[in-house]
Order: structure tokens, then sequence, then C-alpha cells
């Protein structure tokens, strides 16, 4: 058994307005040991009802949505949960917009066109850095 899986599956929320790209976010996600999607919105303003009433271990954030914007929306929740990690993940990998993203307190930020597994590895370092550095280490 690997330190991930002795660790118990990771809840996941994903916020994305992107109907399509959330499924398949979801879809793939789902299929990945040790991860479990414990909710999905299409907005900044039910995405940090969701999280807030479901406390999952970590939120993957779309940064542009109508309504509130990502960053607005992980201010929001961080405001109530200031240790649980935000990851943005986006179209728009502009330097500006990933600097205003770090800043407000994200624990990552990854472009949407990147793989399942970088996003994947990704959730695990700021869920469990610890685990992680052994799992690099082995």
């Amino acid at each position: 058994m690997s330190p991930f899986e002795e660790a118990g599956p990771v809840r996941v929320v994903v916020v994305d307005d992107h109907m399509g790209f959330r499924r398949a976010l979801v879809a793939s996600l789902s299929l990945v040991n040790n991860l479990e999607v414990v909710g999905e919105a299409s907005d900044g303003e039910t995405g940090c009802e969701t999280v807030l009433e479901l406390k999952p271990d970590a939120v993957l954030m779309d940064l542009s949505m109508p309504g509130i914007s990502g960053v607005d929306a992980m201010r929001r929740i961080h405001r109530r949960e200031p240790s649980l990690p935000v990851i943005i993940l986006t179209a728009h990998a502009d330097d500006a917009l990933r600097a205003e993203a770090l800043a407000a307190g994200a624990a990552g930020f990854i472009a949407k066109g990147g793989g399942l597994w970088e996003l994947v590895g990704s959730i695990h370092e700021v869920v469990r850095p610890q685990v992680s550095e052994q799992v690099g280490s082995a």
C-alpha cells in the first residue's frame, strides 16, 4: 500500500463554468485512485457555498466565471477556511493573472491544457506535501 492510499482519498470540489470541461474533468478525476470528487459547481458563488458545505481537502477553481471570479471566490473561501488549498485551473496562463491568484492565496495555478497527471500531482502536493516528498524520493 502506498503512502497516498494509507492517508485515504483526497476529497476535491471542481468549480468551472464550462459544463463540458467540468464534466470531463470530474469523470477523469473519478477514475484516479485515491481521489474523490465530492462536489462541483458552475460559478463562483455556488462554488463558495459548495466548498463551505462539503469541506473538501482541495478545490480546483476556474479563474474566469460569471458572477464572481475564481480569485474572488477563493478569497471568500479563505475567509472561512484559510488553510484550504485552492488550485486555480484556467485557460488564461497570463503571468499577471498568475501573480494575482498566487498573491491572493492560490496553492497552485495550472493551465487547462496541461495533462491529468500534472493536475493530480499538484492536488496531492498541496494536500499532502510530506507524502508527496516520500513518494518522490522512493
